[in-house]
């Protein structure tokens, strides 16, 4: 049985699945989708064309699916897809795509720290763990059980490949493989 505060606020448009828990002040837009057993603390926002898988947990002041932060975007229904028995801790960002031929995707069973944002057209694989503070650019692509430590800027078009370390306080300009 899902169970939703008195307190959020959720278009009647937005699917919501089983056994799921909406905090206090948590704000779904119309054409969300949450599967089943996630866990939104108090004020989540989840907007657009988001997609959410099964499982995850989305704590306090994390805002997904919102407008890409890109000049070319002229207000298209772009999508952010999100898979299932994700961590996104307090005040994740995360933006749908630029363009409808691409969606900004998270995998499955992943970890992303405090203020974490990923940006338009981004792709996470799965199983990797992105430490606090760590901001990807637009398009960057992050593969299977890569590990980005604190504080790491990522320009855009990086890719980071399949079990690779940043440090933490890296600046990051050149794909990582």
């Amino acid at each position: 049985m899902t169970k939703i505060h008195p307190t959020a606020c959720i278009h009647d448009g937005a699917r919501i699945g089983d056994n799921c828990e909406i905090g206090p002040f948590c704000v779904i837009g119309e054409h969300v989708s949450l599967g089943d057993n996630n866990i939104l603390h108090n004020n989540v926002i989840l907007d657009g064309h988001t997609s959410i898988g099964d499982g995850n947990k989305i704590f306090s002041y994390a805002v997904l699916g919102t407008d890409p932060q890109d000049l070319k975007f002229s207000g298209e229904p772009t999508r952010l897809r999100i898979g299932s028995n994700n961590t996104f801790r307090e005040f994740c960002t995360i933006n749908r795509s630029n363009q409808m031929e691409e969606d900004t995707v998270v995998g499955d069973n992943n970890l992303l720290m405090e203020y974490v944002h990923i940006a338009h057209n981004c792709q996470i694989g799965n199983n990797c763990i992105i430490a606090n503070v760590v901001q990807l650019a637009g398009h960057v692509h992050v593969h299977d059980y890569a590990t980005i430590g604190g504080v790491t800027a990522v320009h855009q078009f990086v890719h980071i490949g399949t079990q690779a370390f940043v440090g933490g306080a890296s600046a990051v300009k050149k794909d990582i493989v």
